[in-house]
């Protein structure tokens, strides 16, 4: 693929407008930067969501789409996507976990987890159990240009949403990823605040119910409808420099 060697350009994404909080030692552990700029689209996506023809209220699809957004301008500006992967999945049964990433390019992450299973799995003699894949909310490379293998990874980033909560050995499979504790982070709305005013007016009760299976799980817990609401726009900038 064009675009895949190292010392590529390598695109970026501005930070938004954050606001002073209080910081655990988990969250500590990124950059100011990663910081206000993963925070402020947490906290957006607090407040909106992405609604579901269902009525269920997705706020971790609100962050994939809105990092997602980011990555496809910088791609159309720079040829590499920013340093931010949303929902990257990884094969658990490999030393170190490995990234999924579509059969065409590297640096996109499988389109079809499920048709990946379907494909792969036969052949490592094993049947699938719950915790083979696991997908974090964002991982954070060194090097845009490259895959997120293990030693391209900085920084590993679980996002919690209010009434969320860990599955069994989920933070230690995403430790297990970033290869390190040092390279895990946790997020949520004491380490971003977002501001409880804000988040009381605007953001719906979670209405999204418990995954039926570990491949749901994959998935968000649901797919969203087609004719669901689409994010509000926003404004594509050139990618910043860095």
């Amino acid at each position: 693929m064009s675009g895949y060697a190292p010392g590529s350009s390598s695109g970026g994404m501005s930070p938004g407008d954050g606001q002073t909080t209080k910081v655990s030692v988990s969250a500590a552990r990124l950059s100011p930067k990663d910081r206000e700029v993963l925070c402020h689209v947490f906290c957006k996506c607090r407040s909106i969501g992405v609604a579901t023809q269902a009525g269920r209220i997705q706020r971790q699809r609100c962050v994939e789409q809105r990092l997602d957004f980011a990555n496809d301008v910088s791609k159309d500006g720079t040829g590499v996507p920013t340093e931010y992967r949303p929902e990257q999945p990884y094969d658990m049964t490999e030393e170190p976990p490995a990234p999924i990433m579509d059969y065409d390019d590297p640096l996109e992450p499988h389109s079809s987890v499920r048709q990946w299973i379907r494909d792969v799995w036969p052949s490592k003699g094993k049947q699938y159990q719950s915790g083979d894949v696991r997908r974090p909310d964002v991982v954070i490379v060194n090097d845009p240009s490259q895959p997120p293998v293990q030693s391209n990874i900085k920084t590993v980033v679980e996002m919690k949403f209010p009434g969320d909560r860990y599955r069994p050995d989920q933070e230690d499979d995403y430790i297990e990823i970033a290869g390190s504790p040092a390279k895990f982070a946790h997020l949520g709305v004491t380490e971003c605040g977002c501001g409880d005013d804000d988040g009381q007016k605007k953001t719906a009760p979670s209405r999204q119910p418990a995954p039926q299976s570990d491949l749901d799980e994959l998935y968000g817990g649901g797919s969203v409808s087609p004719g669901g609401p689409p994010l509000p726009p926003m404004p594509p900038t050139p990618a910043p420099a860095w």
